[in-house]
């Protein structure tokens, strides 16, 4: 079974239990539907789970009765089945272009993605044959992902306008 990293927990949230957790994903939308997560690979049973900003959420795990046992999964990362979470079309995983190989549209390959800091906007490493390259992903980039065949494409002149390489 694949598991995907769908965010951290906080804090504790009252007495009973319950978690507030900072989201990974996109949206609440795409992880709602959950049934459990595994913190620190053990699974809990999910009773409920709310959004309550962009990115928050509190959730109730079946296993976490009170506030104590909360307490011990402070700033711990949580997982959820990948087939439970549910991607908009023409949406992926980021664990999903790692490994993909960087083309520019020119036919030109850089080399594999390595690795994708997420943020504002997010920045892609790349091992190629002149070091790590390292570029946002703007939308000028024009990026083309076809996950199926581990392959990304952008536009040749922008690419070459905001790429840094590390020796």
């Amino acid at each position: 079974m694949d598991k995907i990293e769908i965010g951290a927990v906080a804090k504790p949230q009252g007495i009973k239990g319950e978690l507030k957790i900072k989201l990974f994903a996109d949206d609440f939308k795409s992880v709602s539907e959950i049934t459990c997560v595994w913190i620190k690979d053990v699974r809990y049973g999910v009773q409920s789970f709310k959004a309550i900003s962009g990115d928050e959420a509190i959730i109730k795990l079946a296993e976490v009765e009170d506030r104590n046992a909360a307490e011990l999964l402070r700033r711990e990362s949580l997982f959820a089945k990948r087939e439970e979470i549910i991607l908009p079309k023409g949406r992926f995983f980021i664990a999903d272009v790692i490994g993909c190989k960087l083309f520019l549209s020119s036919g030109k390959e850089i080399g594999e993605i390595s690795e994708i800091i997420n943020g504002n906007v997010d920045y892609y490493y790349v091992d190629s044959q002149e070091g790590k390259a390292i570029f946002p992903l703007i939308k000028e980039l024009s990026a083309v992902f076809d996950i199926e065949n581990r392959r990304v494409t952008v536009d040749a002149k922008k690419f070459t306008e905001v790429v840094i390489y590390e020796n």
